[in-house]
């Protein structure tokens, strides 16, 4: 038996609730905005199409055309920040937190820079309070990147909701998914009309992309079940991302999805604790195995782990483990390869000392465990033994 890297529990009476034309975006709006406590909350067709609209509203603030994001995180960041006629700058990240924090960001920050870009990468949150309290009196926007963070807080305040703007991810793989889509909040009453403006020009969804949608949503909503994966898994591997995005879509959030969205925003919490026991299992079975290193956690923080990150002493011992995770069944990744630096050229020739070393080291060491609510115990269990064998071995 399989179990995938990522899943969203979907119900069959959710999927049917979904398919019946009654509600739509307003009302999974209210009900993000009631629960976030947020004072507006927008809908887009992605998480990239929805940090776009964000940007292409913030150049309508200054002339300003930087934005500073971490050199590790996922390269399609790149693509709404050049889209919007903005330039990434990017900034190394902390060996310990596995996150661009105060430390690494603020340095960066120059008389050009339109806004930071912190990201809560693995849904580990990084200190965003700190980044604002310290850019206080600084005409700098903040957009918290928060695509796979969904129910992390910071201080019990969910993140995404503390800065300027906070954008979350529905897509695929994210801790809730309705196969696409994502969401920007914001308190800023002086945005919200910018944004949605943005958000609005977006074009609805062609018949085929709407069924695409929802065909696609029925499926994700079997594979995460590990009979169905492991059933289905020659049919769900032609689908997994194997290649560096070069463009997206900035189609429209659809009715559809709102629906579906409403009926699993109402379980996030439950989803969200799930996430939190698998993960503190995995703590404690891993903590005291020397070769292994875990991320620290941000203090006064509550993390919705996407996925389990954990550090190998080089990319060897890293392959030779992960090879031993999969055999147990266990579906654990290796997520970006290489950092952004070394994917684009433009940003650095790779001549000379790597400006981004940490970023570059971790890509190599780092290996990420399932821990989302579908996960057996038993899965994470073998998948411990398996570690602690293989480590044992080396």
């Amino acid at each position: 038996m399989k179990t995938p890297s990522a899943g969203t529990p979907i119900s069959p009476f959710a999927l049917l609730r979904a398919f019946m034309p009654f509600g739509g975006k307003g009302t999974l709006q209210a009900a993000m905005q009631d629960q976030l406590n947020v004072t507006w909350c927008g809908l887009s067709g992605s998480g990239t199409s929805a940090i776009y609209a964000t940007l292409l509203a913030l150049r309508k603030h200054s002339d300003k055309t930087e934005i500073i994001l971490p050199a590790y995180t996922a390269p399609s960041l790149i693509l709404p920040i050049r889209k919007a006629g903005l330039t990434p700058v990017l900034c190394d990240i902390s060996p310990e937190t596995l996150n661009s924090g105060s430390k690494e960001i603020l340095p960066y920050v120059g008389s050009n820079t339109l806004g930071i870009m912190p990201v809560h990468m693995f849904g580990l949150p990084t200190d965003v309070p700190e980044m604002n309290r310290q850019l206080k009196n600084e005409p700098i926007f903040t957009i918290e990147d928060a695509a796979s963070a969904m129910g992390a807080e910071i201080d019990n305040i969910p993140v995404a909701t503390q800065s300027d703007v906070g954008v979350y991810s529905f897509n695929r793989g994210k801790n809730l998914s309705t196969f696409t889509g994502g969401a920007v909040m914001t308190n800023r009453e002086d945005l919200i009309q910018d944004i949605n403006t943005e958000i609005n020009a977006f074009p609805t969804p062609d018949f085929k992309y709407a069924l695409k949608i929802r065909t696609f949503s029925v499926a994700l909503s079997l594979v995460v079940h590990p009979f169905w994966y492991s059933l289905l898994l020659p049919f769900a591997s032609k689908f997994k991302y194997t290649s560096l995005h070069t463009d997206f879509h900035t189609w429209s959030y659809t009715p559809y999805q709102s629906r579906l969205g409403l009926k699993l925003i109402r379980k996030l919490e439950t989803f969200t604790q799930k996430r939190a026991n698998n993960a503190n299992f995995l703590i404690q079975a891993l903590s005291d195995i020397d070769g292994i290193k875990l991320p620290t956690v941000l203090a006064n923080s509550r993390p919705a782990y996407n996925q389990f990150p954990i550090l190998l002493p080089d990319e060897t011992t890293r392959e030779t483990v992960h090879q031993a995770i999969l055999k147990t069944g266990l579906e654990a990744t290796l997520l970006y390869p290489d950092p952004i630096h070394r994917l684009y050229s433009d940003i650095w020739d790779g001549q000379g000392t790597d400006p981004f070393p940490n970023a570059t080291t971790i890509s190599k060491r780092i290996l990420l465990i399932p821990v989302h609510p579908l996960v057996p115990k038993r899965a994470l269990e073998r998948a411990v033994e398996a570690i602690a064998q293989t480590l044992k071995t080396i």
